[in-house]
């Protein structure tokens, strides 16, 4: 009799080995296109989500300002707000002298602020941002750049100004 309950507990093993291995790649896949914790709206379009010295996201619904040039865009009255007590509207101005891909950021010719209502802002000092002439997707690091900024924030989203 232990011979049979070996060979049963060698066979249930090596049925549960089977499906494990045949689980293994659809657990791979599912987390390749799976989106990170706390960032699913990172891949969204109209919403940017802000980690570092600000955290949160801005979302840009119906009502929101969304004006696009070949110049570059300006976003805002968001549907949400940062993590800052001290301010709580938020608008972010790119500029740009074409449209395209940018990786070398200088303020006014190729940049992305982030700005409050009193003259505090952050710009880009790293990342990548593409800019079309009516969409834009950033992946950005940025420093405190004039008022009472401080900090380092990362950005990551898309925005879309067509209705």
């Amino acid at each position: 009799m232990t011979f049979l309950s070996d060979k049963d507990s060698r066979a249930r093993y090596r049925r549960t080995a089977r499906a494990v291995v045949g689980a293994v790649p659809l657990l791979a896949l599912a987390l390749a296109y799976a989106p990170a914790a706390g960032a699913s709206a990172s891949g969204s379009t109209n919403a940017l989500v802000f980690t570092g010295a600000l955290t949160g996201t801005l979302k840009i619904g119906p009502n929101s300002g969304c004006d696009a040039s070949a110049n570059g865009v300006t976003l805002s009255s968001f549907t949400t707000s940062l993590s800052s007590k001290k301010y709580k509207t938020w608008s972010i101005s790119v500029f740009v002298t074409k449209l395209g891909t940018y990786m070398k950021f200088k303020f006014l010719k190729s940049s992305f602020v982030l700005e409050t209502s009193n003259l505090t802002a952050w710009v880009a000092t790293s990342g990548k941002m593409t800019i079309t002439s009516d969409s834009g997707t950033v992946n950005l690091t940025l420093g405190a750049h004039e008022g009472a900024a401080t900090g380092t924030v990362h950005v990551k989203g898309s925005w879309n100004c067509k209705a």
